[in-house]
């Protein structure tokens, strides 16, 4: 195999053993194991991809980690209007509330990560930007998933309904349900559904004059017994997507209720 393809054969690890979550990096053995290689040749095609910011490695656990390089040239591609629009609050209401930040979009039955803001907490929340994650089992998901119609969802979930979470809903019909409180509500929450120990809330916000919709939303630890949700946080988000909301023409937060699609 050529360097290029040993070094593409490594960034596949990250999607084949479901790194993208941003739950553990891959060791220098695991990479070796994998590419079937001396470990010398492993060792300078990571410090080459390293040096050319194709990866990042943690200073503590020596773990490789997808590099700012990869990243910024896919956040080019993901950028749009409002996602960059929503940036610098989000940004900003992460380092404020001590909260991770996310704007993350709806493709099919999945959600897209599309920027992460690291706010001043000590535990910090990391799932990466061009992480994917299924829709019904977290609160960006059914935040988006609450604009549409049951008729539309039903269609959606027809031919697959899959729940690996025992936290989320188990079934369609349970689904539809939270999907009702969160059109009721105007937010969503997930507590320890993908990820173990981390509470999510979270708002949309739409551009009426591109049809783009995205997902706000903060994130932070908690433990395994269900405790309520701090208000602050909550109303923090909700003031910056009535903010949006007015920026980007969006009637949900000026209306009070969901718009259904």
């Amino acid at each position: 195999m050529t360097t290029l393809e040993n070094a593409a054969a490594v960034l596949k690890l990250f999607t084949r053993r479901g790194l993208s979550q941003g739950l553990q990096g891959l060791t220098f053995t695991e990479v070796a194991n994998a590419l079937g290689l001396p470990k010398s040749t492993v060792s300078r095609l990571l410090s080459t991809m390293e040096r050319e910011g194709m990866l990042d490695r943690d200073p503590l656990t020596r773990c490789f980690y997808p590099g700012q390089m990869l990243i910024s040239v896919a956040s080019g591609y993901l950028s749009t209007p409002l996602v960059d629009g929503a940036s610098s609050v989000m940004a900003r209401l992460a380092a404020e509330s001590s909260c991770t930040g996310y704007i993350s979009v709806l493709e099919g039955r999945e959600i897209i990560v599309m920027r992460m803001f690291q706010g001043r907490m000590f535990i910090q929340v990391v799932t990466p930007p061009g992480s994917r994650l299924p829709a019904a089992e977290t609160s960006v998901g059914r935040a988006i998933l609450a604009r549409y119609s049951d008729d539309y969802v039903s269609k959606l979930y027809a031919d697959h309904w899959q729940v690996s979470s025992p936290n989320s809903p188990q079934t369609l019909e349970q689904l539809l349900a939270e999907l009702a409180k969160i059109r009721q509500h105007g937010w969503s929450l997930a507590r320890n559904e993908t990820l173990q120990g981390i509470c999510a809330v979270a708002t949309t916000v739409s551009n009426k004059h591109r049809g783009e919709t995205v997902a706000l939303s903060l994130a932070f630890p908690v433990g395994s017994q269900p405790v309520p949700l701090q208000p602050d946080r909550l109303d923090a988000l909700k003031k910056v997507t009535q903010q949006l909301a007015g920026q980007f023409g969006d009637p949900l937060w000026s209306t009070g209720h969901h718009p259904v699609s």
